[in-house]
């Protein structure tokens, strides 16, 4: 334990004594508040193509849209046979763009939409649904699969770039109601999986689902993204009021199977969902979901640097 104390004090050192890899203020403002009337977006993403940051929508029709410098929203999706987004990536070497639909009022819809980068046009709907399946986020491997995870059932998805799906991991701890949320990526070759309720945070390498150590849970863990520098940027929300859980950003270094906490943020807008990585930092995103679930209403989000 002694030897794991000194690695996480020099990891937590060298992190926070280096530039930032992602923490360039130029070509961003450090906060966006595009005018939207009842867009509720969950999921952010960065589009290098136009170098703006895309969000979705948990409305009719389906949206997703990019924000740029001049801050305003401009439509890059429209699919109206979706009920809404949720997680999104862009894969910028086939140009493509990813998007989980799906929405909290409709449970029985849910899956992986694939859209041109450039067009807008979709390619390709992948259905998961099914019981209580209800798919929420997405991350990609460098060949293009994408893995998405199932909040209702615990489990996650591989989704080959051919469309075919298969099952990586069903397992209880990846449950109950809002299990298996935010998930990412890592150049090691396997994914960080996070559980909204209980907040830990789990490797999953080959099928084999290991528990990831944290001091102490990240209740309402929802978007995670893996910052150039190898830290790990995690999102909490008290949306589904599971008791301990705040608005915060919290950033993590990782060493071996352990993560060692450097910074927790309170976050000054009260629904934040998750982050995307740019050059220009890292931005979160505030769709308002407080008012959507609420049956409210918002004529903005914010989409605020870290």
């Amino acid at each position: 334990m002694r030897s794991l104390l000194i690695t996480a004090a020099l990891v937590a050192g060298l992190v926070g004594a280096a530039p930032a890899a992602d923490a360039t203020t130029r070509g961003l403002p450090p906060v966006l508040s595009p005018a939207a009337e009842n867009q509720f977006p969950e999921g952010v993403a960065w589009d290098p193509s136009r170098r703006s940051l895309l969000v979705g929508s948990l409305t009719t029709p389906a949206l997703i849209t990019a924000v740029g410098r001049d801050g305003v929203n401009r439509t890059v999706v429209s699919d109206p046979e979706l009920p809404g987004f949720v997680g999104m990536k862009v894969d910028a070497a086939r140009q493509r763009l990813v998007a989980v639909y799906g929405n909290p009022n409709d449970p029985g819809v849910s899956g992986l939409a694939v859209y041109d980068l450039v067009t807008g046009v979709r390619e390709r709907l992948v259905d998961l649904a099914g019981g209580t399946n209800s798919a929420n986020d997405v991350a990609l491997d460098p060949a293009g699969n994408a893995y998405v995870t199932d909040a209702g059932s615990g489990a996650v998805y591989r989704v080959d770039l051919a469309g075919h799906v298969s099952t990586l991991v069903r397992d209880p701890r990846l449950t109950p109601a809002i299990g298996a949320n935010g998930i990412v990526w890592h150049p090691g070759g396997y994914l960080l999986v996070t559980n909204y309720t209980t907040g830990h945070l789990y490797r999953l390498d080959r099928g084999r689902l290991t528990e990831v150590w944290l001091p102490r849970p990240l209740v309402g863990a929802d978007g995670i993204v893996l910052r150039p520098d190898g830290t790990l940027v995690v999102v909490t929300n008290r949306l589904a009021g599971v008791p301990g859980s705040a608005p915060a950003v919290h950033v993590l270094a990782l060493v071996g199977r352990f993560a060692v906490p450097l910074s927790t943020t309170a976050w000054p807008d009260p629904a934040p969902t998750t982050a995307a990585v740019t050059p220009y930092g890292t931005y979160v995103v505030d769709g308002r979901l407080d008012a959507f679930l609420t049956g409210g209403s918002a004529d903005d989000f914010v989409l605020r640097r870290l």
